[in-house]
């Protein structure tokens, strides 16, 4: 999956979003029991497996403070930094190199993978940590979610897509194998994440495909019971976004859609974004755009007003949301010796303030995730 989510950002500048650790190539062997993990897996109620923590901290996490993973300019380290005061942000853990695709359970718990393919949770002041599954090796193979309060835990094994709770490991579904083939970066991505209000999972993506219902493509299931309640084709680049949650997500022309519990499917505009981002409070979405001039932008989606606008000035992409208001994402350039003449990264990344419509230059190098995900208003 490193190598997925470098093709995957190709065009989109400096801005990767870390994800998931597992080989590039998409898997072409047979697909797992819809019954049972290809690989065996720990699960709720079972005695998990112990490990040395990869993540080691300095100081005491405090309570309710705005945390962020990701690394500083000028040092390759991943940290959990405390930016609650932004002027004197600080380092409070670091992770070890073999700590993968890091990011937060809750406030003072953190998962990444290992070069083993095992998904971990760590608490922040122990130096022991849980192996909570494994998986084999395949495209998209590994990548994996947490619901807002921690408790449940969903990821994909080769092309079976898994639900860890207080149920056990199950398979919800086994989907088509994804055939080798390029990957468009402005069209192609794979989306899994609980919904805000933890009563739903989505998994959106464009490359296992083929199948139509319990195995379409694109799904939305309920957290509870891994119940199907939407299926689609031929969509992408999702993202949740409000409280009570509804998914956005738009087709390979821009049309944006929205999908809900209580009135299914609206379409909302045209917009032909790329890596959709929420705010926690979930009142904005962030995302990368095609500008002129050989670069990319980044634009807002007000999801109450259903209208956009842009930061500028052009000359950037990867935004990801550290608060309500504050939003990181890196600068990038014109570049015509580069694969299919995408843009490449400048080295200067920024913080832009929604409210201020200001930009400063970032410490922060690279941002995985923030912590907390979801806060009010709910909408």
């Amino acid at each position: 999956m490193a190598l997925l989510a470098g093709l995957l950002t190709v065009g989109c500048g400096g801005g990767a979003t870390p994800t998931a650790h597992t080989t590039a190539a998409p898997s072409t062997s047979s697909a797992p029991s819809a019954t049972a993990s290809a690989t065996p897996s720990p699960v709720a109620g079972s005695t998990p497996a112990s490990a040395a923590s990869a993540v080691h901290c300095s100081v005491a996490i405090p309570a309710g403070d705005n945390l962020v993973i990701g690394t500083i300019v000028g040092d390759p380290t991943v940290v959990v930094r405390d930016i609650q005061d932004p002027a004197n942000a600080r380092n409070l853990c670091t992770f070890d190199n073999n700590a993968l695709a890091p990011q937060f359970v809750n406030g003072t718990t953190v998962a990444y993978e290992t070069p083993a393919n095992q998904i971990i949770r760590a608490n922040l002041s122990s130096p022991t940590a849980t192996v909570l599954a494994s998986y084999g090796t395949g495209f998209d193979s590994g990548q994996y979610a947490f619901s807002p309060d921690g408790s449940a835990l969903t990821y994909l094994d080769r092309d079976a897509w898994h639900l860890v709770n207080a149920a056990g490991n199950r398979v919800l579904t086994t989907l088509p194998a994804a055939p080798g083939r390029g990957i468009a970066a402005t069209q192609d991505d794979s989306f899994l994440a609980f919904s805000p209000d933890g009563q739903y999972i989505a998994y959106f993506q464009t490359f296992h495909v083929g199948g139509s219902g319990e195995t379409a493509p694109d799904q939305v299931r309920r957290a509870a019971d891994g119940g199907l309640v939407y299926s689609t084709s031929a969509a992408t680049m999702a993202v949740w976004a409000s409280v009570p949650s509804r998914l956005f997500f738009r087709d390979s022309t821009g049309n944006v859609k929205r999908w809900d519990a209580a009135g299914g499917v609206s379409s909302m505009t045209t917009l032909s974004w790329v890596r959709p981002k929420a705010s926690p409070d979930g009142r904005w979405i962030a995302y990368t755009f095609t500008a002129s001039g050989g670069v990319n932008g980044v634009g807002f989606y007000s999801v109450q007003a259903n209208s956009v606008s842009n930061t500028t000035p052009p000359g950037r992409s990867g935004a990801r949301f550290l608060s309500n208001d504050l939003v990181f994402y890196a600068g990038e350039k014109a570049c015509s010796t580069c694969f299919g003449g995408q843009p490449t990264p400048t080295g200067v990344t920024y913080i832009y303030s929604i409210a201020g419509a200001s930009e400063i230059t970032s410490r922060l190098a690279t941002v995985s995730d923030a912590w907390p995900r979801v806060t009010a208003p709910a909408l």
